[in-house]
């Protein structure tokens, strides 16, 4: 087959690494593969796994810009020279440039969506979802249903996937401690951390006030923040005003987590009010390490309480701080709930399965 991937940009996030392990997947699988975007750092990765990519500048949040309108054109183009057969977008405004492509090219168009949305004029004017939209959660599927009539016999319930075997290296004590060392870790100190971008509803704030409790029944901790954000300084503020410099590390965003994983002791998920899935969850979990998470959105599919993780209700810091603690000390509890972790990564959300089933979900459009 084929097929057009739409994407915003290929800057590192949870929508594009899911577009780039998807075309290397589809394009593993014999597919023809083509993506475009406004461009960003992992085009490389995308071109070395032999995925051809165009460059579109797409980057707006807005539906109606002019950038939209452009897009259409050229994509109009790409599509019949290429003889594309399935379009696939994965944002808002790649969806309706999409729609519109498809439908004055007589393409099967489908989409992804990666979270939860508001309602608003535009998505009730020009919903774009295709002719199948692809939930990466449960909790995703209900959201489509309940708050956009979206019916259910249109809705394909594909979970995430990652490549478990990107994650499988185990380092030795002497690696960790060099990386501990490059990111300005104490060797000494158990590790706990998360990997995401600084935006309200991550609940990076929670994670300060429960480490601020941790602290008092275990001193030696620290808390690691991987990512980077418009709301950054608002959690530097914040730490400086618990006094815990001392306990938190700040580290940019990276291509490869792998690195920054292996020094974390327990990886720390608490988004507050709702997550699609979380990709970033699926990697800490095939990298061995347990999860505290927040039981929302499409955490509950991947975490299973007592099994692989432990799960709180959201913005309660109180409720992180004992299976932290429990997961710090108890070395039976940690090393039985790492390996259910990495097996439920392998046995259900691998990028292969993942890729499979969209490919099934093509065939069967065309």
């Amino acid at each position: 087959m084929k097929i057009l991937l739409l994407t915003t940009h290929l800057n590192i996030g949870g929508i594009t690494t899911y577009t780039v392990s998807l075309a290397k997947a589809l394009k593993e699988k014999g597919n023809d593969v083509i993506v475009a975007s406004g461009g960003g750092i992992l085009v490389g990765e995308l071109t070395a796994g032999g995925v051809s990519h165009v460059k579109l500048d797409m980057r707006t949040k807005s539906e109606l810009s002019p950038k939209v309108i452009r897009a259409v054109f050229e994509l109009r183009k790409l599509v019949k020279k290429m003889d594309i057969e399935v379009i696939h977008a994965q944002t808002r405004v790649t969806q309706v440039a999409g729609f519109f492509v498809s439908k004055l090219c007589g393409v099967k168009f489908v989409t992804t969506c990666h979270g939860f949305f508001r309602g608003n004029v535009g998505r009730s004017l020009l919903p774009a979802w295709g002719s199948r939209v692809i939930a990466i959660s449960e909790a995703v599927k209900e959201h489509l249903m309940k708050d956009f009539r979206v019916p259910e016999k249109k809705i394909a319930l594909i979970h995430n996937g990652i490549n478990p075997k990107r994650f499988l290296k185990e380092f030795s004590q002497e690696e960790k401690d060099a990386l501990k060392d490059k990111f300005g870790i104490r060797r000494d100190h158990s590790v706990i951390g998360t990997i995401a971008r600084f935006t309200p509803d991550k609940g990076h704030d929670v994670l300060l006030y429960a480490l601020f409790e941790i602290l008092k029944q275990k001193p030696n901790v620290q808390l690691v923040f991987a990512g980077d954000g418009k709301e950054r300084s608002k959690v530097v503020d914040l730490v400086q005003h618990l006094d815990l410099s001392d306990n938190v590390i700040f580290v940019k965003s990276q291509i490869n987590t792998l690195n920054i994983l292996s020094v974390m002791d327990v990886f720390m998920f608490t988004p507050k009010r709702k997550e699609g899935l979380g990709l970033v969850l699926l990697e800490a979990l095939a990298a061995a390490k347990p999860v505290v998470a927040t039981n929302v959105g499409g955490v509950p599919s991947v975490i299973r309480d007592g099994v692989n993780g432990f799960l709180v209700k959201p913005s309660r810091p109180d409720l992180l701080v004992e299976p932290t603690i429990r997961l710090l000390k108890d070395k039976a509890l940690y090393h039985r709930m790492s390996h259910a972790g990495r097996e439920i990564v392998i046995q259900r959300f691998s990028v292969n399965g993942m890729a499979d089933k969209v490919q099934t979900l093509y065939k069967e459009l065309i």
